[in-house]
């Protein structure tokens, strides 16, 4: 495989992942980050990028957490390798401080 295609879906509530996308072309493949309302949502997306192959790797957000990205992973049936991201304990005391408006 000359290029792999990589997908990151985030989750902020009223994206639209037709509207709120963007698609980098890099020497190595596609990197796709595109943004979603719901982890349904994600579900659907990540589907679709599986049955037209324009993905061979996904990631999602850490907000969707791991049953979330389980959901993901249930959706592509298995057939792309699904992860997330996470933080170290001290790095999301940060995250949590910042979107508490602390």
């Amino acid at each position: 495989m000359d290029r792999i295609d990589f997908l990151f879906i985030f989750r902020t509530d009223g994206c639209d992942p037709g509207i709120h996308r963007t698609v980098m072309d890099t020497p190595e493949g596609n990197v796709i980050t595109l943004g979603v309302a719901s982890v349904d949502e994600a579900c659907a997306v990540a589907a679709a990028a599986r049955a037209d192959g324009t993905a061979h790797f996904i990631e999602v957000c850490g907000d969707f957490g791991e049953d979330g990205c389980r959901r993901v992973i249930d959706a592509v049936e298995g057939a792309l390798p699904v992860g997330y991201v996470t933080f170290f304990p001290e790095e999301a005391a940060k995250l949590d401080r910042l979107f508490s408006g602390a």
